[in-house]
């Protein structure tokens, strides 16, 4: 796990730290734990009704809620 997703807490917002991913992809973080696939974290993107895994590596936070 990267430096970045080692710090993601509850209550952070996210969106995919590559360009090839549109910035219009805001997500909130639900949870953080393991998951199978290496996922770290479960992400409520806006617009979905449930929170998914995701690998914390591929994110970056645009909002820190501390």
């Amino acid at each position: 796990m990267s430096q970045e997703g080692a710090r993601m807490k509850i209550g952070d917002l996210v969106k995919f730290a590559t360009h090839s991913v549109s910035d219009e992809y805001i997500g909130l973080i639900t949870e953080v734990g393991a998951w199978t696939g290496n996922c770290d974290v479960k992400v409520l993107w806006v617009g979905e009704r449930q929170a998914v895994t995701q690998k914390s590596v591929y994110l970056k936070v645009v909002n820190e809620n501390r």
